[in-house]
């Protein structure tokens, strides 16, 4: 056995209650690397698997950056020695902090991440929009401008229906539909007040609706050369149409994957990358905007073959990685609890039933007066009409056909604690009644509640 394969193999990954975090973790662990997994919260998916040796928690970076620094590298410090390749992997916003600090880890543990002016480009979509603009790859019309008065001129002359997007956010967080002029000024002057942005490139972008579906393509990029490319299709998503994708399917899409690319060389990338397309199937695919981390999907990705996270520990450790385009494996992946609330959003919303609720309560109290047996028999008719289970459980169990054949990317055979990570959720939702973008991705005042109640 030779000196490298005796060398233990460790990685910290963070942001671990994430989903992206779990697929990375049993990546990893499926490939002999012991996982170290911290979050801002205890109660994480990816800490509960077999292949986490270790859990840490960390100040919540958006809040104190310092401070999470100073842990990972506490972290780093404790795993770091001459007989093991130790390997940073963030997989979250922290990415940026972790860029900005790269130095701090020099000699302690190694990374496969871009520099920082790379990254931001990528991550904020004003930014984005101009070096595309600039270097001729296809997206759909956007506006970016440099001050408030350049918007509201602009915006008179623009194409509706379009989407307001704030320059920095996940997802579909910030994401604003306007149908003419006047709206979207007005939500651009509530963005920009309730923000307080004054700074050129802060300020939200407009970008034309076009049609199609969902596309995410993904890569590895080794210092601007590619590494290795796949891309699925979002079947379905939470919120409907413009979210996170909840049942997944590998396509090939060579001209998606041959436009990223063409951006990720310009950028002359390090790491791994995610680029949402829209594609109506027939012309030119449109890029939408560039994920500079792990992606949401990643379930899909290495279920159909490609071990990103064990691909990027490679490169981190070697400096160096070869090329890879494994034979795409014809899965299809979901998420139990963004199906579950699809379903739920399927079931609620099939039709308006608000007017049908204020109409059965004010026959309750009418015919309550008269008749105190009478009234159950019009309430009764009122609530059938207000839920109309037949045709609600009809689209509900459209949802549920879609996904046979399908795998869990929370359940397995050879590690099922991570299935307990579904409680984090589901304990927001049932304190708070909603669920969101925001709660399932970043950090909110609801998060934040949550997480001092339950620790």
């Amino acid at each position: 056995m030779s000196g490298k394969e005796q060398r233990i193999q460790k990685c910290i990954v963070t942001f671990a209650r994430s989903w992206t975090a779990l697929s990375a973790t049993r990546c990893l662990g499926r490939n002999g690397v012991q996982v170290i997994t911290g979050d801002s919260s205890i109660a994480t998916a990816a800490s509960l698997s077999r292949y986490s040796i270790e859990r840490f928690v960390y100040p919540e970076p958006d809040e104190n950056p310092e401070g999470f620094i100073d842990k990972i590298v506490k972290v780093a410090q404790k795993h770091s020695n001459p007989e093991t390749d130790l390997v940073l992997m963030p997989t979250h916003t922290c990415t940026r902090q972790v860029i900005l600090n790269r130095k701090r880890f020099e000699g302690i543990a190694k990374l496969a991440v871009p520099d920082i002016e790379q990254f931001e480009i990528a991550d904020n979509k004003s930014l984005l929009s101009r070096f595309c603009q600039e270097n001729n790859i296809w997206t759909p019309l956007t506006l970016a401008v440099d001050a408030p008065e350049e918007f509201r001129n602009k915006a008179r002359t623009f194409k509706y229906p379009a989407f307001l997007k704030e320059a920095t956010s996940l997802a579909s967080i910030g994401l604003h539909k306007v149908e003419n002029a006047d709206e979207a000024i007005r939500c651009f002057d509530e963005l920009v007040n309730r923000q307080e942005i004054h700074v050129r490139n802060q300020y939200p972008i407009m970008q034309e609706f076009v049609q199609g579906d969902d596309y995410c393509a993904t890569f590895l990029f080794e210092h601007g050369e590619p590494r290795a490319s796949m891309t699925y299709h979002n079947i379905l998503s939470f919120p409907r149409n413009c979210g996170i994708g909840a049942l997944r399917e590998t396509v090939e899409a060579r001209e998606m994957e041959s436009i990223g690319i063409e951006l990720l060389r310009k950028l002359r990338w390090n790491g791994v990358a995610e680029i949402d397309f829209r594609w109506d199937g027939h012309s030119t695919p449109f890029l939408i905007e560039v994920n500079p981390r792990f992606w949401a999907g990643m379930a899909q990705s290495v279920e159909s073959g490609w071990e990103y996270s064990y691909w990027l520990y490679k490169l981190a450790v070697d400096g160096t990685v070869k090329s890879y385009a494994p034979t795409a494996k014809k899965v299809k992946t979901w998420n139990p609890a963004l199906t579950v609330l699809i379903a739920g959003q399927e079931f609620f919303e099939h039709k308006d039933s608000r007017k049908d609720l204020a109409d059965a309560c004010g026959k309750f109290k009418e015919e309550y007066r008269r008749d105190e047996f009478g009234f159950l028999g019009i309430l009764f008719e009122k609530i059938s009409t207000l839920l109309n289970p037949h045709e609600r459980m009809e689209a509900v169990k459209r949802i549920i056909d879609l996904e046979r054949g399908a795998i869990n990317e929370f359940i397995s055979d050879d590690d099922p604690l991570p299935v307990l990570g579904l409680m984090y959720p589901l304990i927001a939702f049932l304190q708070h009644g909603k669920m969101s973008t925001e709660l399932l991705v970043g950090k909110t005042k609801l998060e934040k509640e949550t997480n001092r109640r339950w620790r």
